[in-house]
């Protein structure tokens, strides 16, 4: 694992453990020093309960057999009318013919992906299998996510994502590399996405004369020059996790202000009136 400094200048990536909730808060102060950024240049958070887990999308997790872009967005095409009717919302999806051919042009591509950011986003927050990394503008939102249901006997992780470091603020990309395309914070999308202060980064690659879905790691694991796609990973032990929730919760950061339906208000309750007052770890 490459050493970093807290403004990311040497390499992408660095892992960092901290022992305690006040050390997290102090690194991330730090490591979010925003004193002579850019607007566009932020920094994003992630949270896991599980530090071993990888940094995966949904749609790795759930299938290997949809990695070209237009055969993942022709599929979430197919139940479009059905997400409509059930949401009495429609969501801009280009045509079966046009994601044929766009998929298979290298120039604009990112661009042109982005008009389904909206679609893509919903189904991200409600749990469709998807090629969409969910990051937090907020470290917070992603502790939560993080500690919520991390195991006393294990440790959580917290990564954080600094797209654009550089003062010009565009990135650079070979052809034949992996890249990383970004969504957000500005989409018409589920409520959710502004409960939670919601970015989102997709990995593609030009191959074999048309676009695919690529692990992130495959663009994190690089090292070079570029000052762009920066990863840190800081990992906090489980069992802070009561304290953790103590301390969110009094700023109204919970699973219901989060999630806003039944069951996360009821998940909220629990966490009150069980685990906080018997101190299940």
């Amino acid at each position: 694992m490459y050493s970093v400094n807290v403004d990311g200048q040497r390499s992408r990536t660095e892992t960092v453990h901290v022992e305690s909730w006040e050390k997290f808060q102090a690194y991330i102060e730090a490591l979010d020093d925003e004193s002579g950024r850019k607007a566009w240049d932020e920094l994003w958070f992630r949270g896991q309960s599980d530090a071993e887990w990888r940094l995966q999308t949904t749609l790795e997790r759930r299938t290997s057999q949809l990695r070209a872009v237009s055969a993942y967005l022709n599929r979430i095409g197919e139940i479009k009318p059905t997400i409509e009717t059930f949401t009495e919302r429609a969501f801009e999806l280009p045509e079966p013919m046009e994601v044929e051919s766009t998929c298979r042009q290298y120039d604009g591509f990112d661009f042109w992906l982005r008009r389904s950011a909206t679609y893509l986003a919903h189904l991200r927050h409600c749990g469709f299998p998807s090629p969409l990394l969910d990051w937090s503008r907020s470290p917070y939102v992603a502790a939560y996510f993080a500690l919520a249901r991390a195991k006393p006997d294990g440790n959580a992780a917290i990564f954080a994502y600094r797209e654009r470091a550089n003062t010009a603020g565009f990135k650079v990309s070979g052809s034949d590399a992996p890249q990383i395309v970004s969504f957000g914070p500005i989409l018409k999308t589920h409520r959710r996405h502004f409960r939670q202060q919601s970015r989102y980064t997709a990995c593609v690659k030009w191959e074999d004369s048309q676009w695919y879905f690529e692990p992130h790691d495959s663009v994190f694991g690089q090292r070079d020059k570029l000052q762009q796609d920066y990863l840190w990973k800081i990992t906090i032990p489980g069992t802070e996790r009561l304290k953790v929730m103590s301390f969110l919760d009094k700023f109204n950061l919970n699973d219901f202000t989060l999630f806003d339906s039944e069951e996360a208000l009821l998940e909220m309750l629990a966490m009150r009136v069980i685990d906080m007052r018997d101190g299940r770890g």
